[in-house]
């Protein structure tokens, strides 16, 4: 396939459980590009898990490093998983920006909760201050999201396949029903 995003890369945002990284390795399928997973990338540096990470480091030096990790990629033409909580860091989001399409995979509370019900919270890394709630925390991204995303995809009461073939028709010209995040 020919490279119908240019050299561009593709983010995507979103809370934990709402399949940023599943959806991503499909699309840079699709697309012909590459995938990164910034979690991924956190995990190979300090060489632990993210909930390691996060328990060694507390949540603001997490969030630097997240930063720093995401500010470092050099990558073009590319499907790029960022962690939930990347929006937390403006210049980040900002660096991301400067060449990508930003997407925000939008999932209800009920839905992320119901994903999320068999782990542990912990094990996945979620910065989640103290005497927060995941609701709480998912309150307070929703509107980051929004604010950082060029496309919103709502992801409720869609399968993988659908979410997949809707993504992939706005980069690929084809008629989908899309909210611009605008």
């Amino acid at each position: 396939m020919d490279k119908v995003h240019g050299e561009k890369n593709i983010v995507f945002i979103g809370m934990a459980g709402c399949g940023k990284s599943t959806i991503g390795v499909l699309i840079a399928q699709a697309l012909d590009m590459a995938f990164i997973d910034t979690d991924h990338i956190m995990e190979h540096k300090f060489g632990k898990r993210l909930w390691q990470i996060l328990e060694d480091n507390g949540s603001k030096e997490f969030i630097i490093q997240e930063s720093v990790v995401i500010c470092s990629l050099d990558c073009t033409n590319s499907v790029i998983s960022t962690g939930g909580s990347a929006v937390y860091s403006d210049k980040a989001m900002s660096f991301l920006k400067q060449n990508a399409d930003i997407l925000f995979i939008d999932l209800s509370y009920p839905n992320i909760k119901k994903r999320l019900e068999n782990t542990d919270i912990q094990s996945r890394g979620i910065v989640i201050d103290q005497g927060k709630t995941m609701l709480d925390v998912y309150n307070e991204r929703n509107g980051l999201y929004r604010k950082y995303a060029d496309y919103t995809i709502d992801a409720n009461d869609k399968s993988i396949e659908e979410l997949v073939t809707e993504i992939t028709g706005i980069f690929t010209g084809s008629t989908i029903d899309v909210k611009e995040a605008n």
